[in-house]
């Protein structure tokens, strides 16, 4: 990643700038490496908080209220993605994005989307509980709405130290964050194991890290203000990302807004226990993605070929880890549902691993995303996010009523795979292709999903592949 640096010009014997060049490379690669780092076992802890968390919660509370939650959760992100603007993209990506005149527009824009959503929260209220027919809803949602008031006041700080790649702060704050959200949680299903243990839960859980985001910087440089300059490049440059964020949701949450309909709230609630799961490998990337490789790409002068060329060694010492640890993940995934969870929540283990295969073209998407936007092409990402949408939409009711949820899983492989194809079609466009290199990987990940199935049966900790497709012929809905 050395290259990402472009180098000024120094008046310097050849040997002497040679050597210069090179310690300043060493210097930038130990940075991001560094960085990464940071990122990685910083999400590790959250995600280990997350599951145990989700382990716990699944123990003291009945699925159907697992369900509920994620049906309330899918439809508060709704909002927020269907609203997204780019407040804080616009602020990692804009040259002025640390003036605080900049960053204080910004913030003020967020405020007034917060309140908008908390007013439709409620007037959609009605609407929302009659078209899935669960009147539990006319309480729940007006009492989940004050969460869009809660993050719209957070303050934009979390953006500047992700401009200025300052990832061991923010890292420790999002962990700091999660710790809290995760002892809330836990110690209010303790107390009280109903649906309002998730309710306060999420409410404190937003609450908490919203007021401490004002002492990442200094307090005191909030302002409300309304530059129109600067509302003008938040918007311009938000267009796209709002597309690109409206198609993402419903890209990502299709499923969960179809299932809720379409299969019992119980079921619904094994399957957020896989999704849980299977998201946590995605999240990790998109972090990397967001917190380096944007900014980086952003701040970068080169593109293209030059860029390619930076990016692509450790681009794929990343993707073989990342292949070897997810196939290995896939072969164990039913084991370990059968481990941690009880009977009830058997089925996700299945779930699990087509959820996981799924995955790995999501982590091929999510660091081209990065890519796409650090070059500023956000139009790509929504392009391929569409096509995503695409296939779930008219293939997820075909399947599900004929073949069971099995076998509707895996509209999502194919869904995902999709969305790849036309991110690395996109993609061709800015020079930015690593098609050969993507399918010698995923080659090498579907080999060793087979290998470590096998291994695991011989050592007696797994059946073998057949088992998978002799549970895939099994409907449950």
């Amino acid at each position: 990643m050395a290259e990402f640096e472009k180098q000024p010009p120094v008046a310097l014997p050849a040997t002497a700038r040679w050597h210069s060049v090179l310690r300043h490379a060493v210097g930038s690669r130990r940075s991001l490496l560094g960085a990464a780092g940071w990122v990685s076992a910083t999400f590790i802890a959250q995600q280990t908080l997350r599951l145990v968390s989700n382990i716990i919660l699944a123990w003291l509370l009945a699925p159907a209220l697992l369900g509920t939650m994620l049906l309330i959760n899918t439809l508060r992100t709704g909002g927020e993605l269907l609203t997204d603007v780019g407040v804080g993209q616009s602020i990692v990506n804009n040259p002025r994005g640390s003036e605080p005149t900049f960053y204080n527009t910004a913030w003020t824009i967020q405020i007034l989307r917060g309140l908008l959503l908390f007013a439709l929260a409620i007037a959609l209220t009605v609407p929302i509980a009659r078209l899935y027919d669960k009147p539990e809803l006319l309480v729940l949602l007006p009492a989940v709405a004050p969460i869009f008031i809660l993050t719209g006041l957070t303050s934009p700080a979390r953006f500047l130290l992700q401009k200025r790649l300052e990832v061991r702060k923010l890292a420790l704050f999002d962990l700091a964050s999660a710790v809290f959200g995760t002892a809330v949680q836990i110690a209010l299903a303790l107390y009280t194991p109903t649906i309002w243990a998730l309710i306060w839960g999420l409410l404190i859980g937003t609450a908490g890290p919203a007021a401490a985001s004002f002492f990442l910087i200094d307090w005191r440089s909030h302002r409300l203000r309304w530059e129109k300059e600067a509302v003008t490049a938040v918007l311009h440059f938000g267009k796209w990302v709002f597309l690109s964020s409206l198609i993402y949701f419903l890209a990502m949450n299709f499923d969960r807004l179809y299932f809720a309909d379409a299969i019992p709230l119980a079921l619904l609630g094994i399957y957020g226990i896989a999704r849980t799961f299977a998201d946590t490998i995605t999240l990790l990337f998109q972090r990397m993605g967001s917190l380096l490789i944007f900014p980086k790409v952003s701040a970068s002068q080169q593109r293209g070929f030059d860029l390619q060329r930076a990016i692509r060694p450790i681009r794929l010492v990343t993707l073989l880890i990342a292949a070897t640890g997810l196939a290995f993940a896939v072969a164990l995934a039913d084991r370990f549902i059968f481990l941690v969870y009880d009977e009830r929540y058997h089925a996700a283990g299945l779930f699990l691993s087509i959820l996981l295969v799924g995955s790995w073209f999501g982590i091929l998407s999510t660091m081209a995303d990065a890519m796409m936007m650090g070059v500023g092409k956000p139009s790509g990402v929504a392009f391929s996010n569409g096509a995503k949408l695409a296939v779930i939409a008219v293939a997820l009711p075909l399947l599900l009523p004929r073949y069971g949820m099995n076998a509707a899983l895996l509209v999502f492989v194919l869904a995902d795979a999709v969305r790849y194809a036309m991110l690395a079609w996109r993609k061709r466009g800015v020079g930015l292709s690593f098609l050969r290199q993507d399918a010698a990987l995923t080659l090498f990940f579907f080999l060793l999903i087979f290998l470590f199935r096998e291994a695991t049966m011989l050592l007696g900790l797994t059946e073998g592949v057949d088992f998978w497709f002799a549970q895939a012929r099994m409907p449950l809905a």
